[in-house]
């Protein structure tokens, strides 16, 4: 082999993308294993990008069940003792939020107005470890099909206390430009394509877009292809469910860490767990 054909046979290996087949089967043992979960309770650790700032540590106590029933309570941070309720079809499709300091009151609140989206990244109505689970399979299939990004196997930690497996996967920074019309805002341009709206709203935080309705009719709007530059994630070797994922930008900020600590699986939740009225409660 002469020497300039060995530089080209190496400049192709370290281009050329890697799916690594353990983190492949560890991501399908993950989907399989979301498929199974009908309920769970766990307390949820974050922290998200506000600007360009990273916000405090939040602890929220999480009951979910199928489809999208969903009861939050935040434990310590910013907004300790609040409580919010969202069940599709109920309350007009809003969240019933107890505020849990003083003033003291409950309001019901457009899961995707500003006020509701000004301390989180995710509408209450699209929370899930379920839905977490579809967005890094989507992500790293596509990427895999356009042979693109990379996905490699960390092998075994273990966080939590638990046994778990560590992945990374990268995507590149491309994307599409369409244009908004009349009435639209950044929603409208993440259910047409299926971005998240944050993820929109940030790869625009340039032009100085600081929520959904910021941006006019006829402005280009950045929409990226995926959903972050670089993710690394952890996986419950015994559940198959995600324990922790920090999620990366196309710089390399950190943008999102989610922490999913107790986490309990099929647990047998009921309706009182989901109802404003239960005397755990404080609405």
């Amino acid at each position: 082999m002469t020497a300039s054909l060995l530089l080209l046979v190496l400049a192709g290996a370290a281009t050329a993308p890697r799916y690594d087949a353990d983190a492949l089967a560890a991501l399908e043992a993950m989907e399989k294993a979301a498929g199974g979960v009908h309920d769970y309770t766990m307390r949820l650790v974050k922290r998200e990008l506000r600007g360009t700032e990273l916000s405090p540590e939040e602890t929220i106590a999480i009951k979910w069940q199928r489809p999208q029933r969903i009861y939050l309570h935040e434990l310590a941070g910013p907004r300790a003792g609040q409580e919010v309720i969202y069940v599709p079809g109920r309350n007009k499709d809003r969240l019933r939020v107890h505020k849990g300091s003083f003033p003291d009151f409950n309001v019901n609140m457009n899961p995707y107005g500003a006020i509701a989206m000004a301390q989180s990244h995710h509408p209450v109505p699209e929370v899930s470890l379920v839905r977490l689970t579809e967005i890094v399979l989507d992500n790293v299939r596509r990427a895999r099909a356009r042979s693109v990004g990379s996905l490699t196997y960390g092998g075994h930690e273990t966080l939590f206390g638990r046994p778990a497996v560590r992945l990374e996967a990268t995507a590149p920074a491309t994307g599409t430009t369409p244009t908004l019309e009349q009435r639209q805002t950044l929603w409208d341009i993440a259910r047409a394509t299926g971005q998240s709206m944050y993820v929109i709203l940030h790869a625009n935080r340039a032009r100085g877009w600081w929520q959904a309705d910021t941006p006019k009719r006829g402005d280009a709007v950045i929409v990226p292809e995926f959903y972050a530059g670089r993710l690394v994630l952890w996986i419950d070797e015994k559940l198959g469910l995600p324990l922790q994922i920090d999620l990366y930008d196309h710089d390399g900020m950190l943008y999102e860490h989610y922490e999913h600590r107790d986490l309990e699986v099929n647990v047998g939740l009921t309706d009182a767990d989901f109802d404003p009225k239960n005397p755990a409660y404080r609405f």
